[in-house]
């Protein structure tokens, strides 16, 4: 597993979930609980739409493709707010980067 501060992350970086989180929708968010660490955390509806697209493992570029068609952004405004969202969730260990292009 690659880490953000082990190579900077482009559209081309694949992102996925980790195993240890249950998650389960309440209205248009998402609330998750990780065992491992005793947390809970809640998703906004832009989040929680992240996450169901990461049901399997995808790039960033990707997932913009399926968000700029459910929200009004553009691919460069959707890349950089997808690039600076992903860090936070990988530093709870929710997500992981498995790919990095150079």
């Amino acid at each position: 597993m690659l880490t953000n501060i082990d190579k900077k992350m482009t559209p081309d970086t694949i992102i996925k979930r980790t195993e240890k989180v249950l998650a389960s929708s309440i209205g248009d968010e998402l609330v998750m609980f990780d065992a491992e660490a005793g947390k809970y955390y809640g998703l906004n509806p832009v989040a929680s739409n992240i996450w169901s697209l990461l049901d399997e493992p995808k790039s960033i570029n990707e997932l913009c493709d399926h968000l700029m068609n459910k929200f009004e952004i553009t691919r460069e405004n959707c890349i950089k707010e997808v690039i600076e969202f992903i860090p936070r969730l990988e530093s709870k260990g929710l997500l992981e980067v498995v790919k990095n292009q150079e």
